[in-house]
C-alpha cells in the first residue's frame, strides 16, 4: 500500500487540503492581469499552490511562465531563468524544432540547447550568444525582448517569480528597477512569490522602492483544522487505515496546521501505523519527523550569533509580548542590546515574528526542536 501523504511539491493534480479560496482568488487576479505578491513562511505550500493555479490557467488558454530565483548568484544568471523558463512554455505548446525562426528569435541574448535525458527524451538549457556584455544589460535586453515578444504575439500571460527577495541577494542597486521598468508594460499577471517575508514586502511597500504599490499583497495563513482533520482521515482511508478524529487532530494540532509539516507528521504516523492509526503512532512520527529535520534546524542555526541563539531558545521555550521587558531579559539571561541586535537579524531571516501581539519563532516544529536542544 503506497503511502498517500507527499514531502515533495503536490502535483497539479493530486489530492490537495483546501485553499479553495486562495486557488479563486489567484485565478481571478491572474486572469485580470493583476500582478499579486504571494508569501508565508517557508513550506506553506506557495510553490505548490501557483503551480495549481497556473494548470487551471493553461486549460483556459494561458501560456504559463515559471521561474525559481532561489540561490540565483547574477545578473546575467537572472536573465538565463527568465529565457529558459519563457523557451520551456513554448516548447510545450510548439515545438522549437518545427517552428525553429519564430521562436528562436525572441532573444538575441541567449540561444536554447537541447540535450538528451533519460528521464524524457531531452532537456532544454539555455547558452549565452555573448559573454560581451555587463549582467545588468543582459538582464536588462532579455526583459525588453521578452516584452517585444508578448506585443507582437499577444498570448494571455501568467507570469511566476518564485523566491523574488533573492533578487535583493544580488547586491546591485539597479536590478528591481530593470524589472519593474519593463514588467509594468506587460500585459500579463506576474506572481512574486517568497518566504523572506520582511525582505518580500518591505520591497513592495516602501516608498523609494521601484516595486512600490505594484501588487496586491497576497499572505498565506495555516491550513483551516476543521478543512485539515477530515482531510487527514480521507487520505489514511485512501489506503485502507482508520484514522479515528482524536488522532488527527493530534496531526493537526502538533504542527500548528503547518502545511509541510502536517503532511510529514502524518506521512510518518501512515508508515508506522497498522490498520487503525494510534496516538502513539502520533508520537513515534513526530520524534521521527524532528530526526529528519534536524539536519536543517542545525544548518538553519550554524550562521548565527550567540545573542541570535539564544533569543531564538527563549522565544521558543516561552513566546512573550514584551521581549524587552526586564523580566524577561532576566529570566532568560539576555540583555537589552543583544535582544535589540539579534531581534532585527531573525526578523529579516524570517525566523521570528510578532503574531497576535506576541513574539514567537515562525517554525512550529523548529521551536520544538530549540526547546530540547
Amino acid at each position: 500500500m503506497a503511502n498517500p501523504f507527499t514531502l515533495r511539491v503536490i502535483a497539479p493534480d493530486a489530492p490537495f487540503c483546501n485553499r479553495n479560496k486562495e486557488l479563486q482568488d489567484l485565478q481571478r487576479h491572474a486572469a485580470n492581469q493583476t500582478n499579486v505578491v504571494v508569501f508565508s513562511p517557508r513550506r506553506y505550500g506557495k510553490t505548490s499552490l501557483v503551480k495549481r493555479v497556473q494548470a487551471s490557467l493553461e486549460q483556459q488558454g494561458f501560456l504559463t511562465c515559471y521561474v525559481d530565483l532561489f540561490m540565483v548568484t547574477g545578473l546575467e544568471e537572472t536573465a538565463r531563468r527568465i529565457a529558459r523558463a519563457v523557451w520551456t512554455v513554448l516548447h510545450r505548446h510548439e515545438s522549437l524544432l518545427a517552428k525553429g525562426s519564430r521562436f528562436l528569435k525572441i532573444f538575441s541574448t541567449f540561444r536554447p540547447v537541447l540535450k538528451p535525458s533519460a528521464e524524457n527524451g531531452f532537456t532544454l538549457s539555455v547558452e549565452s550568444v555573448s559573454t560581451a556584455l555587463p549582467g545588468i544589460e543582459v538582464l536588462d535586453k532579455t526583459m525588453e525582448e521578452f516584452g517585444n515578444f508578448i506585443e507582437r504575439e499577444k498570448p494571455k500571460l501568467h507570469f511566476v517569480m518564485d523566491e523574488f527577495q533573492e533578487v535583493t541577494e544580488l547586491k546591485e542597486p539597479a536590478v528591481e528597477g530593470i524589472l519593474r521598468k519593463h514588467i509594468q508594460h506587460h500585459p500579463a499577471s506576474y506572481f512574486f512569490v517568497g518566504s523572506r517575508r520582511r525582505i518580500l514586502l518591505d520591497m513592495f511597500n516602501q516608498r523609494n522602492r521601484p516595486f512600490y504599490r505594484s501588487a496586491i499583497m497576497y499572505p498565506l495563513d495555516e491550513l483551516p483544522r476543521p478543512e485539515l482533520v477530515p482531510f487527514i482521515r480521507e487520505r489514511f482511508a485512501s489506503e485502507g487505515k482508520e484514522c479515528p478524529p482524536p488522532v488527527a487532530e493530534a496531526v493537526s494540532q502538533r504542527t500548528g496546521q503547518h502545511p509541510y509539516y502536517a503532511q510529514a507528521l502524518a506521512y510518518h504516523t501512515f508508515d508506522l501505523a497498522g490498520p487503525e492509526v494510534r496516538p502513539e503512532d502520533v508520537d513515534a512520527g513526530f520524534e521521527r519527523l524532528l530526526a529528519s529535520e534536524r539536519y536543517a534546524f542545525e544548518a538553519m542555526v550554524q550562521g548565527l550569533t550567540g545573542p541570535q541563539i539564544s533569543l531564538l531558545r527563549a522565544l521558543a521555550a516561552s513566546p512573550t509580548a514584551r521581549i524587552l521587558s526586564s523580566d524577561y531579559i532576566a529570566r532568560h539571561r539576555l540583555t537589552v542590546g543583544g535582544v535589540q541586535y539579534a531581534q532585527k537579524k531573525l526578523l529579516q531571516l524570517d525566523l521570528i515574528e510578532k503574531r497576535n501581539d506576541v513574539w514567537q519563532v515562525v517554525d512550529p516544529v523548529f521551536a520544538i526542536w530549540l526547546s530540547r536542544y
